[in-house]
């Protein structure tokens, strides 16, 4: 075939693909929301939902958006997001024409997103595209789920730091387990608004939602401060440079979660500059803020509480003043708080590694094998899964890991093959079913930093063997989890889930 031939025939596959996708995203809004858009009662006509297709690692993903009345780009706006199902013509009904119209009339821009497997890079492209396009009015979304969709719940789960509340519809009488123990979760992270609005009605939804939203808005001048400080996170999270340093310049000052952070606003802009190259540098989403403004009107001063995928609850907390007629930052104060509980042990820790000595504590990172490509026995990973293990590599790549532990399957050889080569470790194979044997291995690594790949149903059981109290559980679509667990000589078994993978 000549070139020519080859680029025209190229040409016509991907018309194809983008008709069938267009087509496919066509129909999701018509599914959701139907074909015509009625006018709200006493105001304007909405505009008929508009169809995304948004590129992903894990392929193409199709979303729908319902706009307010006179939506002009770069306003404002609460955003909501329902998650519904993967072509699931049930859950996407259950979203429903009504909710996502009545929202649409109150001002929200109106996300549907499909809950999706957890396949990386999937949700993270998919919200980081909604925040390019909008500006996330007070930066957390607002996450609508139906009680019954357990899919939908492992999104929000995986993604919870997006969110400001999570709010789910329909009856909870009679759920699976599965559902309950998510929400049960959700409802315990820090600060999380996480409401049942139950059979509510349309009206009594968006009233509800409209409700939650107004709770965190700021009366007076302190409104101006908070929109600076909106804008000021909202420019990091779609990497959004010159935005960013306009609101903390040059001569200000950023002080980061590590005690010798302290740089001017030139300085933190050299430090920042790689993570600028990205289409996001860092996404923090406020859950809590409160704002004191001075006499006068020049200063002001703040305290917020953030949400962040690798950090977790942070606080962020400093000083803006007014120049040139508009609020900008003197000086950013990033911390993350210790809950008193642990104060002692975090305090111990810090001093020792301050001082030099060995930390007598032991890490232990559990982590499930990445995607497989089918349900046999010694199935190899899918291409979804090969860029997961790349995914965790990078993420805890930096991690002095000491040991690595794998069961006999390849699967889970293959999900730490790319973190093994970059630390030049070899991993350890031990069967799945000889908790006690892989349980003594770890304790012997003790004072080093562990990971042990494993399977939904052994990990569980490694975890109560190493002493940890709570359960661990495992949805089957669930692959981005990572379980830390801090065995510490005085203290005993501890543990922590974090997400990873985009």
């Amino acid at each position: 075939m000549s070139r020519l031939s080859a680029a025209a025939a190229s040409a016509s596959r991907n018309r194809r693909h983008s008709s069938r996708c267009r087509r496919l995203a066509g129909a999701l809004a018509v599914a959701l929301w139907g074909a015509a858009v009625p006018a709200p009662a006493q105001g304007p006509a909405l505009p008929s939902p508009a169809a995304r297709t948004v590129a992903s690692p894990a392929g193409d993903v199709l979303c729908a958006v319902q706009l307010p009345a006179a939506h002009a780009a770069g306003q404002w706006r609460p955003l909501a997001v329902f998650v519904v199902g993967d072509g699931d013509g049930e859950a996407l009904a259950a979203a429903g024409a009504g909710p996502a119209q009545a929202l649409a009339a109150a001002g929200f821009v109106v996300a549907a997103v499909p809950a999706g497997d957890g396949a990386r890079g999937r949700d993270g492209v998919l919200l980081a595209q909604l925040r390019r396009e909008f500006r996330v009015e007070q930066g957390g979304m607002h996450a609508v789920v139906a009680a019954a969709a357990t899919p939908a719940l492992a999104f929000v789960r995986r993604n919870a730091h997006e969110f400001q509340t999570v709010v789910r519809t329909g009856a909870t009488a009679g759920l699976v387990a599965a559902a309950n123990a998510m929400w049960q979760e959700l409802s315990r992270l820090p600060r999380r608004r996480c409401v049942d609005a139950g059979d509510a009605t349309t009206t009594a939804f968006a009233e509800r939602l409209q409700r939650l939203h107004a709770a965190r808005s700021l009366a007076g001048p302190a409104s101006d401060v908070a929109r600076a400080l909106d804008d000021f996170h909202d420019a990091a999270a779609t990497g959004d440079e010159d935005r960013y340093f306009a609101l903390l310049p040059a001569d200000a000052v950023f002080l980061g979660t590590d005690g010798a952070e302290r740089w001017t606003g030139a300085e933190f802009r050299a430090f920042a500059l790689p993570y600028f190259q990205r289409p996001s540098a860092w996404t923090y989403v406020t859950i809590a803020r409160a704002v004191d403004v001075a006499p006068g009107g020049e200063v002001a001063w703040f305290d917020e509480a953030l949400d962040n995928a690798s950090y977790g609850e942070c606080r962020g907390s400093g000083v803006l003043v007014r120049r040139d007629g508009r609020w900008v930052l003197r000086q950013y104060n990033l911390t993350i708080p210790v809950p008193n509980d642990l104060a002692d042990g975090v305090v111990r820790r810090i001093r020792a590694f301050q001082g030099g000595l060995p930390l007598a504590r032991t890490t232990v990172v559990l982590v499930r094998h990445a995607e497989k490509v089918d349900q046999s026995t010694d199935a190899a990973l899918s291409e979804a899964g090969r860029e997961r293990a790349k995914e965790l590599a990078r993420t805890i790549g930096e991690l002095p890991v000491t040991a690595v532990f794998t069961s006999q399957f390849s699967r889970t050889k293959d999900t730490v093959a790319p973190l093994c080569a970059g630390k030049g470790l070899t991993a350890q194979a031990l069967d799945a079913k000889d908790t006690a044997a892989l349980a003594a291995a770890v304790r012997a690594c003790a004072g080093g930093t562990v990971v042990v790949c494993g399977h939904s149903n052994s990990l569980p059981q490694l975890a109560a063997a190493l002493g940890v109290a709570e359960p661990l559980a495992f949805d089957e679509s669930e692959f981005d989890a990572l379980h830390v667990v801090a065995l510490d000589p005085t203290e005993g078994a501890s543990l922590l889930t974090l997400r990873y993978g985009r």
